[in-house]
């Protein structure tokens, strides 16, 4: 990917971006990016493993042997990773107060080092408590991913660059699914020993992110502010004013609340499904669903990039939400591994181009890198509250009905929903290039 003019620190003495004056870039891109490809490295061994192993590990290791309290046991587990992304507001407000390299420490104490914990679990409790003090963690990375990604990559080419390290974490994310999968059908213990290992690996990429946080020379230290006993509400505050202020970033959210209400329905009901009515296990649950998923994901992303380039976050969030909504009709008539994965196939299609509205729409709507990591911050928060309400809504409406027709029908249906909201809004704001983003204190 060849540099553009503006990316030239050398050359040019100062740049204009966002509309501010902006000190030259002291990384290359081309550094950078080389930079965060072995960091995603890092990042999927252990991460892009969570989302499958952990209801598993419940379904066939730590679940209770009572199947209606093992399906709750289940949902408690898939929906604490969206549901405690609500605290990324407040990770964002203490990444004002701190060095990018502090925190991103604090990433890995708090969202990996639990995992590696897990080692040591004995019963569903002790799984638990790992699981969702790691779940507060890794809320914590939106924020700084958003603000690392502005400020390393101009705008021109910052899409390109999301993709190459999207397609480096879905090809990564790959291997490792299918490594650990064909591990733990041999061993089921395991578990233990890749916990602790992949730690350590995120460990090493964390230190890479620092190594280029310092080469960029903008990881100056925050101004001294004064404490209040309103702090732990600023946040919060913070939130509800920039939506009220910012009606287009308003409508986006709505539209990603509804894509992830159905989301979130699929997913809780995704574990019970694959093991309940189809008995399928470890390896086969693997290869089946995160295979399949990343390895479309993998094919779609550099094309995704493409797109949301030329076409814009709110123009691409909507068409994916609109291959989406293929997704739970699948799954309902699945009758195996080959129909779950074919499934997959076309929900990998449809995330590979969620995945880029997701993390660059917030970052085009701030406007201003210091907008950025609240923003992000907003924006990961509120998948929070779709977790907590959709998931059980979901796994609820399948033990009344006793079957999963219902809510998949549902999730379809708020699929094409989301896809027509995104539309809507993308008749009435451009979105190549940034709006004017309000005056957030």
């Amino acid at each position: 990917m060849g540099e553009s003019p503006e990316s030239r620190a050398q050359s040019v003495p100062a740049s204009i971006e966002d509309g501010v004056a902006t000190p030259p870039r002291a990384l290359r891109p081309a550094v950078a990016l080389v930079g965060q490809i072995l960091y995603m490295l890092c990042y999927s061994t252990l991460f892009a493993n969570i989302m499958w192993l952990m209801p598993m590990l419940v379904r066939l290791r730590f679940g209770d042997d009572n199947p209606d309290i093992k399906d709750w046991q289940t949902t408690l587990v898939t929906a604490a990773i969206p549901t405690l992304m609500m605290f990324s507001i407040f990770w964002a407000e203490l990444l004002s107060w701190i060095r990018v390299r502090t925190y991103l420490l604090l990433f890995w104490l708090v969202a990996a080092l639990p995992l590696g914990l897990i080692s040591l679990a004995g019963d569903y409790w002790q799984f638990l408590a790992c699981h969702v003090v790691s779940c507060i963690g890794f809320a914590s990375w939106p924020p700084v991913y958003g603000k690392l990604l502005k400020q390393f990559y101009p705008d021109s080419i910052r899409g390109r660059a999301y993709a190459v390290l999207n397609l480096t974490m879905f090809a990564g994310s790959a291997g490792a699914v299918y490594l650990v999968g064909r591990w733990l059908e041999q061993r089921p213990d395991a578990f233990r020993m890749f916990f602790v290992g992949a730690c350590a690996v995120q460990l090493l990429g964390v230190l890479i992110l620092i190594a280029l946080v310092s080469k960029a020379g903008t990881d100056t230290r925050p101004p001294a502010r004064r404490g209040s006993w309103k702090a732990p509400l600023v946040p919060l505050l913070e939130m509800g004013r920039l939506l009220r202020q910012d009606r287009t970033f308003l409508r986006y959210e709505a539209a990603f609340m509804t894509y992830g209400a159905a989301f979130m329905i699929c997913e809780a009901l995704l574990p019970v499904l694959a093991t309940d009515r189809l008995d399928m296990r470890y390896e086969e649950y693997a290869h089946s669903t995160q295979m399949i998923l990343r390895g479309a994901m993998l094919v779609l992303t550099l094309p995704m990039g493409w797109l949301l380039d030329k076409a814009g976050p709110i123009r691409t969030s909507g068409l994916a939400f609109a291959v989406l909504g293929l997704y739970p009709l699948l799954l309902l008539v699945a009758t195996g591994p080959s129909g779950v994965a074919t499934a997959s196939l076309v929900y990998g299609c449809g995330l590979a181009g969620v995945m880029m509205g997701w993390t660059l729409g917030p970052i085009l709507l701030a406007g201003s890198a210091d907008k950025v990591p609240l923003y992000s911050g907003v924006h990961a928060s509120l998948v929070g509250l779709r977790g907590v309400v959709f998931q059980s809504l979901g796994m609820l409406m399948y033990k009344l009905t006793g079957s999963f027709s219902i809510p998949l029908i549902l999730a379809a249906t708020l699929f094409a929903f989301a896809a027509a909201q995104m539309w809507l809004l993308s008749g009435k704001v451009s979105d190549r290039t940034p709006t004017a983003s309000p005056k957030v204190s």
